[in-house]
């Protein structure tokens, strides 16, 4: 009987300590899980809260830039327009429209000089060798058109040629008042360059891209994805075949003037994009981050607490073992205080019923079990003295 209290003791302390153990242990992994995807799903929202104000912020101030740049080339043009148009009312000291054209050049990429009278037919050019029949196809457009502008912006197009280039349309009057039109056609190198300087940044898959009123792509520079995409290849982003999303964002935000920052994907990749728009030109702009980049620190910092987690749970692992290994130690030692004192105490009645009163039980420290041992040596001094 005695045995099987040791059993029970040992039995019950160690499934006692395994149970709280177990609660203990699973409310821990429990609080450790869910702080780590707490913890993952902050770190992400802070990330993507600071990538897209940063894009947002980036794409105006991109947008900022290229609109002085263009205005300056106005500024310019329109100078410049004023001279050709004294040569042609016979006031201007300079006699040709290439004179005109080297001063420009010096400065800006100049692709040509034209004059074109208001049914959009040659008077001037310079070089001679360059194409400006899309000019001249715009200039008819534009002489039919009521416009009160001195100068007017002729967007991203296609020559005969095979090159792109945009140009500034100076309204003026010949020395018999009549319409004439002074296009000032520029290259688009400089501004190429300009807009790869978005490529620049802490990104290095960071790029700025530009599309015109109709969606069509004037330029994306070259990136490990795909090769330079000018408006010679053709490509509208407005198109669903380029995906849904992206037309969607180019369509009925960008399109229509908004600012923002939205989620989409193009030929396989998935990007973040920072857009606006450049109202005066008709301009489009969009700023891409891959999301393989903005999550590359997130991934990073997810295989860190991954790691740091599994170190935890092997300690807390290991913490329990020990602690079931000292529970039932412990059990063992507190059966041996406890079931020692109880043996001798049977034992000591056993003699009684045998007649043997020499037995006297020795305290144990246990206030309880001494108590019982006083009250069996109490009955040994009495029966003793029968």
């Amino acid at each position: 009987m005695i045995d099987r209290l040791s059993t029970k003791i040992v039995v019950y302390t160690t499934s006692l300590v395994l149970l709280s153990l177990m609660i203990f242990s699973v409310s821990s992994i429990i609080t450790l899980i869910s702080l780590r995807n707490y913890t993952l799903r902050k770190v992400e929202r802070v990330f993507k809260q600071n990538a897209e104000e940063n894009l947002k912020r980036e794409v105006l101030s991109y947008a900022k830039v290229l609109k002085e740049d263009m205005e300056s080339k106005k500024s310019v043009s329109f100078i410049f327009g004023e001279e050709v148009e004294k040569i042609y009312k016979g006031s201007s000291v300079i006699n040709s429209i290439s004179s005109i054209y080297g001063e420009i050049s010096n400065v800006l990429d100049l692709r040509a000089i034209a004059v074109f009278d208001y049914k959009g037919r040659e008077i001037a050019q310079f070089p001679h060798f360059v194409s400006v029949s899309a000019i001249s196809n715009f200039v008819k457009k534009l002489s039919k058109s009521n416009i009160s502008k001195k100068i007017v912006y002729y967007d991203f197009h296609k020559n005969s040629d095979g090159k792109v280039s945009y140009s500034f349309i100076y309204l003026g009057r010949n020395k018999f008042k009549s319409p004439i039109y002074i296009a000032f056609d520029y290259n688009p190198y400089s501004f190429y360059a300009l807009v790869k300087t978005a490529q620049l940044c802490r990104y290095s898959q960071e790029y700025l891209w530009i599309i015109n009123r109709d969606g069509l792509l004037i330029f994306a520079p070259p990136t490990k994805e795909h090769s330079l995409i000018t408006l010679l290849n053709d490509v509208n982003l407005g198109n669903p075949e380029n995906g849904e999303a992206l037309a969607n964002i180019v369509k009925n935000h960008i399109l229509k003037g908004e600012t923002g920052v939205a989620r989409y994907s193009f030929r396989g990749v998935d990007k973040f994009v920072g857009y606006t728009y450049i109202k005066e030109f008709g301009w489009g702009l969009g700023l891409t981050l891959p999301t393989e980049m903005f999550y590359k620190p997130i991934k990073e910092l997810n295989r860190d607490i991954n790691s740091k987690t599994t170190f935890t749970l092997a300690l807390f692992g290991l913490f329990s073992s020990v602690i079931v290994l000292l529970a039932i130690t412990a059990s063992l030692v507190l059966t041996r205080r406890i079931v020692e004192p109880i043996n001798r105490t049977v034992k000591a009645v056993e003699s009684i019923l045998e007649g043997d009163y020499s037995i006297r039980l020795p305290k144990s420290g246990a206030w309880e079990l001494d108590e019982l041992a006083d009250a069996v040596n109490r009955l040994m001094d009495y029966f003793s003295k029968k």
